[in-house]
């Protein structure tokens, strides 16, 4: 219950600072207005905003505000909490592992797949994408390493024997439970500009390009022709793999991370109440929070 309460509240506070601080903020502090936005209530979501005369200077500054605030806010936590004289502290400096892995994570990979976030970057950076996204996909790994290494021997301290079997089986629930929030509310309430924010440069070309061959075409297209000709353009357009890459490796360093943890000695066997209460408290207030502002925007917007 700690994990999965805590795993949800960081991530639901993460998902408003990133969107309206990071992205909203940066558009308002350039001159523009944020005139829509989606919040989806246990999975990401997005803004969209106005700016009079947007330079591209400013159009990179708002597309990596969102991941500029979280490695800000990370690193804050990790660095302020050094000597964690707790467990709550010690999963506090956790999220901001957490925090800075997820931001790396997803510079990397939307930088190199050109979605997201990244995508500018993409665009601009030319080939020199391919080595600012395997420097952030080495960053993540380093921030899973560190905070893995950080918290586990303390969640290993504070569960019944056997303690390593229960510490690994809180992990894998509390994981499992934002992981199956988050898909089947993305596959139930299916957003299309969500879908077209998160498509990887490979698609949009192969969209691109297939709309361009049907127009050449002298007589109407057949369903079997437009699918072969689909299945030639993504074979032309095929990709490195690097998401799967870069995620089994921030997995193997998270594994590793675990596997170096000192024991803590210092932490009591059980988890005091008030953390419990917290940790759950602040995951149904700050779920409750995201489905005020996403009603919000709706209401007034």
């Amino acid at each position: 219950m700690l994990l999965a309460g805590t795993s949800l509240a960081i991530s639901r506070i993460g998902l408003v600072v990133h969107e309206l601080a990071g992205h909203g903020g940066t558009a308002v502090a350039v001159g523009g207005t944020v005139v829509d936005a989606h919040l989806f209530w246990f999975a990401g979501g997005w803004i969209r905003y106005r700016v009079p005369e947007i330079t591209v200077a400013e159009d990179l500054a708002i597309s990596l505000g969102g991941i500029a605030i979280e490695t800000v806010l990370g690193l804050a936590l990790w660095v302020g909490l050094r000597r964690p004289g707790s467990l709550g502290a010690c999963i506090l400096r956790t999220i901001g592992a957490a925090l800075l892995a997820h931001a790396m994570f997803y510079l990397a990979t939307g930088t190199w797949h050109g979605y997201g976030d990244g995508r500018v970057i993409h665009e601009l950076a030319g080939s020199a994408r391919y080595p600012i996204a395997i420097a952030a996909g080495l960053l993540a790994c380093t921030a899973g390493w560190l905070g893995a290494r950080h918290l586990f021997g303390a969640v290993v301290a504070t569960v019944p024997a056997p303690r390593l079997a229960g510490a690994l089986v809180a992990i894998v629930v509390a994981g499992a439970v934002n992981v199956v929030l988050d898909v089947g509310e993305l596959r139930l309430r299916r957003d299309a500009t969500y879908a077209v924010t998160m498509q990887p440069e490979r698609e949009r070309a192969v969209a691109r390009e297939l709309a361009a061959w049907q127009r050449e075409q002298a007589a109407p297209v057949s369903d079997a022709e437009r699918a072969a000709r689909e299945r030639e353009l993504t074979s032309h357009h095929r990709d490195f793999p690097f998401l799967w890459l870069c995620g089994a490796g921030v997995l193997a360093a998270i594994v590793a991370g675990a596997a170096r943890s000192p024991r803590r000695t210092d932490l009591t066997v059980t988890v005091a109440p008030r953390l419990l209460a917290i940790a759950c408290g602040t995951a149904v207030i700050s779920t409750a929070a995201v489905i005020a502002i996403d009603a919000a925007f709706h209401y007034y917007w």
